[in-house]
């Protein structure tokens, strides 16, 4: 049975809603997570916070981000079709274990050298052993979620993922307040896990996702379908959150860790506000691409209705802020934070020209443009790297920002190229 245009506009706003809800809740504690790392860890303790989180996010990200887009993709194409449906998730949990655990191991043989490289201190070696058991819980738990969104489940993941980041800082707030950075790295690593268990304590409340759906053969056809999304985004999965460990450490060695810090606290307020965005874009995006990708006309309305929305949103959340931003800044983080104000207007800028780009991502993924893809996920944070390198030697942290907005500028561009046959749809003379 197909849906009702009324009812697809029914689910497209609620699933709008819950994700606006779940931004929300995730803002109001990313804001307070934020505040509590400024007052008791400082600029320099944001920054090791930071450099610590995105290496955890390039280990899982190079394994989950393939497989939580080919299972809503996929489930979305085949629809009722329960055989294929049985297939692909028993594939994706063998793909998914088997490239985890070797992950894992890789980063707790690892732990010494990468505690010294990346928080500038061996003893964090502890903290990389247990944030690789981190990357196999973040595996595993968006797996599941990626299952229960394409079985229209929405409810039950926005609530996991609420209760997951109201969980998460309960467990890094008390852990930061008494001990300090070593509390907060720990406590870093420790949230992946509290995700998972999250999950799973709500997936015994309901039926329609069981460990025996996981069960079953590797099939080699929906392993190759599945690896068909991997060349894409293994590179976004790498270069995103590699691009900024670079840029900080290259910011900490040639300027300061306190620096490092500015710019991270710039950094993380435009994480979080976008944020709202873009949760309420994910929650069904993809899955919407995947049902109008065969359709040129309704893929272009749906493009075009998303980028006019989350470039719309962003716009307006930045030209706020723009106006507020010192009071914002004294509210969110502390005395020592003062110079981020400063960096706050170009920052602003290329979060515009971020969010379009990301937006368009989406549909380069969706219709498996693996090149073009390919391409922007190099060369925009190659632009960054440079340009930061360029322009912070001579302006310092603001020439990091500048950096940013060139490579926004190069996002947009590329993806606007890449996508020109699906967003100006050539009519045929009449």
């Amino acid at each position: 049975m197909t849906a009702t245009p009324s009812s697809a506009i029914g689910t497209r706003r609620k699933a709008f809603s819950l994700g606006t809800v779940q931004a929300l809740v995730r803002l109001v504690c990313s804001f307070a997570s934020v505040k509590l790392t400024a007052v008791y860890l400082g600029p320099s303790g944001l920054a090791l916070i930071a450099q610590f989180n995105n290496f955890v996010n390039l280990c899982q990200g190079i394994i989950v981000t393939g497989l939580e887009t080919a299972t809503m993709r996929l489930s979305a194409e085949y629809g009722a079709d329960a055989e294929r449906l049985r297939r692909l998730l028993a594939t994706v949990g063998k793909v998914g274990l088997g490239l985890g655990l070797p992950t894992a191991l890789g980063m707790s043989v690892a732990s010494p050298w990468l505690a010294s490289w990346l928080l500038k201190d061996s003893a964090y070696a502890w903290v990389f052993v247990l944030g690789s058991i981190g990357v196999l819980a973040a595996i595993l738990n968006a797996v599941l979620l990626a299952v229960l969104t394409t079985r229209g489940e929405i409810s039950r993941v926005v609530s996991s993922n609420i209760l997951a980041t109201i969980c998460g800082l309960l467990v890094f707030a008390p852990a930061a307040m008494h001990w300090g950075v070593r509390g907060g790295l720990y406590a870093s690593s420790c949230l992946y896990i509290c995700a998972l268990l999250v999950t799973l304590i709500l997936l015994t409340r309901t039926s329609v996702l069981g460990w025996r759906d996981f069960v079953g053969r590797l099939d080699r056809g929906e392993a190759r379908r599945i690896a068909g999304f991997y060349p894409m985004l293994v590179f976004h999965a790498v270069m995103a959150p590699l691009s900024l460990i670079l840029i900080r450490e290259h910011v900490t060695s040639q300027l300061s860790l306190e620096s490092a810090g500015l710019w991270q606290a710039c950094w993380r307020l435009s994480e979080t506000y976008t944020m709202v965005v873009m949760m309420s874009v994910t929650t069904q995006f993809m899955a919407r691409l995947g049902e109008v990708a065969n359709h040129p006309d309704r893929l272009r309305a749906e493009v075009l209705r998303t980028l006019g929305a989350s470039v719309g949103a962003t716009a307006a959340m930045a030209l706020c802020i723009f106006v507020l931003r010192e009071w914002i800044v004294r509210l969110i983080f502390s005395r020592a934070f003062s110079p981020v104000t400063e960096l706050m207007p170009m920052q602003l800028v290329g979060d515009v020209l971020k969010m379009a780009g990301w937006t368009l991502g989406f549909v380069l993924v969706a219709t498996v443009r693996s090149r073009w893809y390919i391409a922007i996920e190099l060369v925009v944070p190659l632009v960054f790297i440079v340009m930061a390198r360029v322009l912070g030697a001579s302006m310092g942290v603001s020439g990091v920002t500048m950096a940013y907005v060139a490579a926004g500028a190069a996002q947009c561009l590329m993806a606007f190229v890449a996508l020109r046959d699906v967003i100006f749809i050539r009519r045929p003379a009449s």
